[in-house]
């Protein structure tokens, strides 16, 4: 354990927090309601953007429950790029994310009130929540070490994991305070 992993691991168990107890609170009118600067995110509504927030922590859990397997040793040689199966099979490649750019890609039309469960994405959340402790287990060397280019979002081939951490939670933040801004 390391002081750097427990921060990030704090930051992210007090964003979650933070959005549970927000949708907790919501009836379904509120979930109805627009959420501004997220028109864009499946039908715009509170609903599609906390739903789109809890897949994201899902999607960073995983990626950092598999981030130990992204070592020097496991990164191709002669700078070419492998994608490790695990994100493959998630679907996060470079193409994925130039689909996605902006709101318009294959996902979106899931994230709608009328298909928001609010517990199930506090279940979620939860389940996100738990995994993302992990964080705090990282070592320095783990954290110091570069993911491969464009096997995650903000993974360009020069940030440290950390970093690439680092950035995940700051965007996961913006869309939090877009939630508790569109609520209030």
């Amino acid at each position: 354990m390391t002081e750097r992993g427990q921060e990030l691991a704090a930051t992210a168990d007090q964003q979650i927090a933070e959005l549970i107890d927000l949708l907790v609170a919501l009836d379904q009118a509120a979930l109805d309601r627009p959420c501004p600067g997220r028109e864009k995110l499946g039908d715009g509504t509170i609903a599609a953007a906390a739903r789109h927030t809890a897949d994201n922590y899902q999607r960073i859990a995983g990626f950092v429950q598999t981030s130990d397997h992204m070592s020097a040793g496991h990164q191709p040689q002669g700078g070419g790029h492998r994608m490790p199966r695990f994100l493959r099979a998630l679907g996060h490649g470079p193409q994925d994310h130039a689909e996605r750019g902006h709101g318009a890609g294959r996902h979106d039309d899931q994230y709608t009130a009328v298909t928001t469960d609010p517990a199930a994405v506090v279940e979620a959340l939860t389940a996100a929540r738990d995994a993302l402790g992990r964080i705090a287990e990282l070592t320095d060397s783990q954290l110091d070490q570069i993911p491969p280019k464009d096997v995650f979002r903000f993974c360009d081939g020069q940030r440290t994991l950390e970093q690439v951490l680092a950035a995940l939670l700051k965007h996961q933040a913006h869309q939090v305070d877009a939630l508790t801004t569109a609520v209030a």
